[in-house]
């Protein structure tokens, strides 16, 4: 055997001994594929419900047939829970198609032909001569976050997992949806005060609002940060800010009152959010209007906010 043949053979083996380093809480990474119809699907297209996306080898194989029949049979079930489901592999249109065809998959399946989901989610497999997605199912929570990451899947057993899990996550989540009532800080220093979750700077695409609000698509929908100066505040419970540079602004909305800032609160900020459109009724203006929000536009774009630091 020479010294090629056992490098090759050595980093095969590697491949398949290495699990994805686990990603759960982190944003899921976006994505933009086709279907076995050719539809395009994007990660923002599902905002706003729980997703399961379970990434497998090959159509049409054992395990394969038998996860995704499991994921057909309780369809319905996830349905009802406000969860769509997604497979994904690296398989072409009419492969896939034929896969829903013969088993009747309820569900779509996206085309990941040149890996880059599958890298994206750290789960590309083997080499250039024998590529594969690997057996992994990432939840993902209406805010575009992973909720829950399997990397090791037993087909046989995988949905009962999977439904367990939903069921504790979605539990956690109306448990936690309890509006404040009071401005609380999560972390004080001589620089700087953080209201709301902590987050890593880390691979975060960062920008000023101006430049987002001047270029959103290339932000909408991503979890980033975003800087800018306070101007105005919620005066009935800090629940919202006003952020502005120049005469560009836009609302700041604290994920529906998860957490408060001081009424009088001012200066740079930094914003750990989403940048949404966002059209505003006649109601809702005279809402946020009345509680000081200034003129704000019908149409346009607001954040939907994490966390927020002011600096000092």
């Amino acid at each position: 055997m020479t010294n090629k043949t056992i490098v090759l053979l050595t980093l095969l083996l590697s491949n398949f001994m290495v699990y994805a380093e686990s990603m759960q809480g982190q944003p899921a990474p976006t994505f933009n594929l086709q279907d076995q119809t050719g539809e395009q699907h994007q990660l923002n297209d599902y905002a706003g419900q729980w997703l399961v996306v379970y990434f497998y080898p090959k159509d049409d194989t054992s395990g394969c047939t038998i996860e995704a029949k499991a994921f057909r049979d309780n369809y319905q079930v996830l349905k009802a829970m406000n969860t769509e489901v997604l497979g994904v592999s690296l398989d072409d249109a009419a492969s896939h198609q034929a896969f829903i065809d013969k088993h009747n998959l309820p569900f779509n399946l996206l085309v990941d032909s040149d890996k880059m989901m599958s890298r994206a989610y750290g789960v590309d497999g083997g080499m250039a001569f024998f590529s594969y997605a690997k057996r992994q199912t990432f939840i993902i929570d209406p805010k575009g976050y992973i909720a829950e990451h399997f990397e090791d899947v037993d087909p046989s057993s995988h949905f009962d997992e999977v439904f367990v899990a939903l069921k504790k996550l979605q539990s956690d989540q109306a448990v936690e949806k309890v509006k404040a009532t009071e401005v609380v800080v999560t972390e004080e220093n001589e620089r700087e005060t953080l209201y709301g979750k902590r987050w890593s700077k880390e691979a975060l695409k960062a920008a000023d609002i101006s430049t987002a609000l001047q270029n959103p698509a290339d932000y909408v929908d991503e979890p980033m940060l975003i800087t800018g100066n306070i101007t105005r505040v919620c005066q009935k419970q800090g629940c919202w800010m006003i952020l502005a540079n120049g005469d560009d602004f836009a609302r700041v909305d604290f994920n529906d009152h998860a957490f408060l800032i001081p009424k009088d609160s001012q200066g740079r900020a930094e914003v750990y959010g989403r940048l949404v459109a966002k059209t505003l009724t006649a109601e809702q203006k005279a809402h946020f209007e009345a509680e000081g929000s200034g003129q704000l536009k019908a149409d346009g774009y607001e954040i939907i906010a994490e966390g927020v630091k002011i600096l000092k």
